[in-house]
C-alpha cells in the first residue's frame, strides 16, 4: 500500500478485532478502533504499531446507534480515505458458557442480538462507505460464524450433533450479516468496494470462554482439526481478503473452521 488508506474495526476492542487491528496497523493504515467498551477501545487504539503517516484512534459508545457510527466513519475519513472495514463486533449470550434455549431467549434479547450483530454493521457501512476509495482497492469484511450456514444446535443434553453453544438468534443474527454481505456486495459493485464475509468456526476468545470442559471436548471432537481455531487465523483470512490477491472475490464467504463444515 502506498498511498495511506484508513481502516475502521468495529468491535475492535474485542478478541478478534484487536487482532484485526494490529494487523491492519502493521500493514499502514491508520486505524480507528470503535467499541462499546471504551477502555477496551483506547487500550487496542493506543497499543497499535505506530505508523509515520498517522494516529490511530478510538471511537466508543453504542454501535447500535447511528450517531456513533457516523463519528468512527468521519474520523476515518478525516485521517484519510477508508481503505478497510471490518465488522467484528457481535455478542452471543449464553447461560454460564451453555446454550440457551430458544424458549428461554426473551424478546429483549432477541433484539438486542439482532441490533448488535446485523444492525450495527448495516449502518457503519451505510455511514462508511461514501468515504471508501473508489479505486479497486476498498475492502468490506463483516465476521460471520459458522451458523451462519449451519444454524444452532439441539437443545442443552441432546446427544446429536452439531453441538453449538450458540442461541438461535445468534444463528438467526449471523444468517441475516451473510445475506447482507451477498446484497451488498452488488450494490456496491458500482462503487468499486469488495464486500466479503468470515465464517469462523470455533476460535479461542472471550466469547467461547466459560463452557465446562466436558462440552468443550465434544465440541472440539466435531472438527476435523481437533482443536479452537486462534484469533491470528481469522485475521489471517481478512488479510487476503482485502488484499490484490483477492481482488476479483467478493460476495462470498472464507469459512475458518478446521474443515468441520465443508463445501
Amino acid at each position: 500500500m502506498t498511498e495511506l488508506r484508513s481502516a475502521i474495526v468495529s468491535g475492535g476492542g474485542g478478541g478478534i478485532g484487536s487482532v484485526v487491528a494490529h494487523r491492519l496497523a502493521e500493514l499502514g493504515y491508520v486505524v480507528v478502533v470503535a467499541d462499546a467498551n471504551s477502555e477496551a477501545a483506547e487500550r487496542v487504539a493506543s497499543a497499535l504499531p505506530v505508523i509515520d503517516r498517522g494516529a490511530h484512534a478510538a471511537v466508543s459508545g453504542d454501535l447500535t446507534d447511528v450517531d456513533v457510527n457516523r463519528k468512527a466513519a468521519r474520523a476515518a475519513a478525516a485521517m484519510a480515505p477508508i481503505g478497510v472495514l471490518v465488522n467484528a463486533v457481535g455478542i452471543s449470550p449464553k447461560d454460564n458458557g451453555r446454550k440457551r434455549p430458544f424458549f428461554d431467549v426473551s424478546e429483549d434479547e432477541w433484539d438486542t442480538v439482532m441490533a448488535v450483530n446485523v444492525k450495527a454493521p448495516f449502518l457503519l457501512i451505510k455511514e462508511a462507505y461514501e468515504h471508501m476509495a473508489q479505486d479497486g482497492s476498498a475492502s468490506i469484511v463483516n465476521i460471520l460464524s459458522i451458523t451462519s450456514k449451519l444454524g444452532s444446535g439441539g437443545l442443552p443434553g441432546d446427544v446429536f450433533p452439531p453441538f453449538l453453544p450458540s442461541s438461535v438468534a445468534y444463528g438467526a443474527s449471523k444468517a441475516a450479516l451473510q445475506n447482507l454481505t451477498a446484497s451488498l456486495s452488488r450494490e456496491l459493485s458500482s462503487r468499486r468496494i469488495r464486500v466479503n464475509g468470515v465464517a469462523p468456526g470455533f476460535v479461542a476468545t472471550a466469547m467461547t470462554g466459560g463452557m465446562p470442559d466436558a462440552e468443550t471436548i465434544q465440541m472440539t471432537t466435531q472438527v476435523p482439526m481437533g482443536r479452537f481455531g486462534q484469533p491470528h487465523e481469522v485475521t489471517d483470512a481478512i488479510e487476503f481478503l482485502i488484499s490484490d490477491k483477492a481482488s476479483y472475490i467478493t460476495g462470498t464467504s472464507l469459512d475458518v473452521n478446521g474443515g468441520w463444515l465443508t463445501c
